[in-house]
């Protein structure tokens, strides 16, 4: 399909979206200019999974609020009171949510007559030295019935500030936890300040720039080495962990989570399901459309989506740039498809995003008994009845023993079934996982109707921003992210920095 021809496809799909939202407002997130400028609205990241210590439980996680620098006062980050929040479920593969859990704040000031968030130490989620004090509720919604009150109006750990203000993070973090319920039945609840669970080099959007390669992919005369650009900066984060029974229906194992923010008029203003498909996957003409509408409404828009996900900007960038070949290109860089017929060209990438993955060919697999080779056939995470539409979807049949027994930050793609894109956990590297898959990684054991074409396994550590793992390690206990990095001894990482002030 031809640029001119997508734009105007992109045109007149944005006026089926304009029509289908009515009067939506400006949608929010850095990876589209109008959530750009509303940071608060802002989702950075959606996760799903099942927690190795609870294989009976599962993690779904969502962040907001990007570049949170934990010394940004005397106004710190904390959550919109005129917003909401919600991780969105559904369990039967149509684009509707069955399950929704939703928070929502109120910040009381106490003292308005000092500038103080605190006026000494903070030592409880109760301590009266907490001016600028905010409460959150938490809600469960199950198939639009009567809300479940998880958290009522309670107290949510404030922005790690220091020491002096703030002298042990971790206890006000327990204290803002919420547990209900014991062994299978349990329920945990955290909404409040994380590390950034993400990492990545943003260098990359320098052309596809990959610091730690040699030129051309990487950069000449200097400055070429990996830089996790999130490194010391906190989000605010809302972490749920359930039964699994208590998110899934009937016999269907398969769960699509995405997450959204909605404002003082209940409009949704911002989306995020998949990693990255926002900033890299779609359009710009397209950004501030997809955070506004809901996944029901993917399918209405296609037209102006396919060559998007089908022929991949970055797959024509990788083959252009860097020669790395793609399936069916016929040499121009760009993968034939056939306007207006669904999964004709990259069918790979659109079983990623829009409707889970079933191998066509067989597919070796790291297990606690060692490889195992899944049949053709096989369904990864792909519901019954699914509806194409973009969110990150799991499996939750796939746990335990089946997880690869030294799990694999390349995820599938690394012989760990039990990561992304099978859901997400936090370690998982999407960066080059979605690197790989658009070079074809998983193109012969999705597609494959291209039969002369083969990935190159030597792209493996070549196709990497370099950063391959996050700045503060991840824990074993919930809510898993990293502690909210501290005003007094966070560190962004620039190994380039010129040293100011007396040495």
């Amino acid at each position: 399909m031809s640029k001119p021809h997508r734009a105007a496809a992109v045109a007149g799909a944005l006026l089926i979206a304009a029509a289908a939202v009515g009067s939506a407002g400006a949608s929010s997130h850095r990876e589209a200019p109008l959530i750009s400028k509303d940071p608060t609205g802002d989702n950075t990241d959606t996760y799903a999974f099942i927690p190795p210590n609870k294989p009976d439980h599962i993690v779904l996680a969502a962040s907001w609020i990007p570049f949170e620098a934990p010394e940004g006062g005397p106004n710190y980050w904390e959550w919109n009171d005129e917003y909401s929040y919600q991780i969105n479920v559904s369990n039967d593969g149509d684009p509707a949510a069955e399950v929704v859990y939703e928070l929502t704040s109120e910040t009381v000031i106490k003292d308005p007559d000092t500038f103080l968030y605190n006026t000494g130490p903070l030592t409880t989620l109760g301590d009266p030295n907490w001016n600028r004090v905010q409460k959150i509720t938490v809600t469960e919604t199950i198939n639009g019935g009567t809300p479940t009150v998880l958290i009522d109006d309670m107290r949510t750990a404030p922005s790690n500030v220091g020491i002096k203000s703030v002298p042990d993070f971790r206890e006000l973090e327990l204290q803002a936890t919420r547990t209900m319920g014991t062994g299978a039945n349990q329920i945990k609840v955290y909404g409040g300040q994380t590390d950034d669970a993400f990492f990545v080099d943003l260098q990359v959007f320098d052309l596809l720039t990959l610091r730690g390669q040699a030129p051309p992919i990487g950069y000449s005369g200097g400055a070429n080495l990996p830089q996790d650009s999130l490194s010391g900066f906190n989000v605010h984060t809302l972490a749920v962990q359930v039964p699994i029974s208590r998110v899934t229906a009937g016999t269907e194992t398969v769960l699509g989570v995405w997450s959204t923010t909605r404002d003082e008029t209940d409009t949704q203003i911002s989306r995020l399901g998949m990693p990255l498909t926002n900033e890299v996957v779609l359009p710009m003409s397209l950004k501030d459309t997809f955070n506004s509408i809901a996944p029901s409404q993917d399918l209405g828009v296609y037209s102006a989506l396919q060559e998007s996900v089908e022929d991949p900007e970055i797959g024509n960038l990788l083959c252009g740039l860097y020669g790395v070949p793609l399936p069916d290109s016929g040499g121009d860089c760009e993968t034939d498809y056939v306007s207006g017929t669904p999964r004709t060209g990259r069918g790979d990438i659109f079983d990623i995003f829009l409707t889970g993955m079933v191998l066509e060919n067989p597919f070796t697999i790291e297990t606690a008994g060692g490889p195992m080779t899944l049949p053709a056939g096989f369904n990864i995470n792909r519901p019954a009845g699914v509806v194409p539409s973009e969110m990150l979807r799991i499996n939750t049949a796939i746990k335990g023993d089946t997880c690869k027994p030294t799990p694999s930050r390349l995820g599938v793609l690394g012989g760990d079934a039990c990561g992304f894109p099978n859901g997400r956990r936090l370690f998982d590297d999407v960066v080059e996982i979605e690197l790989l898959a658009v070079a074809g990684a998983a193109y012969e054991a999705l597609d494959d109707s291209d039969s002369s074409f083969s990935f190159n396994p030597a792209l493996i550590g070549v196709l990497t921003d370099g950063v391959n793992r996050n700045d503060k390690d991840f824990r074993p206990y919930f809510p898993y992210f990293a502690q909210a990095q501290s005003g007094k001894t966070h560190h962004h990482q620039n190994q380039f920095a010129v040293r100011i002030g007396p040495r």
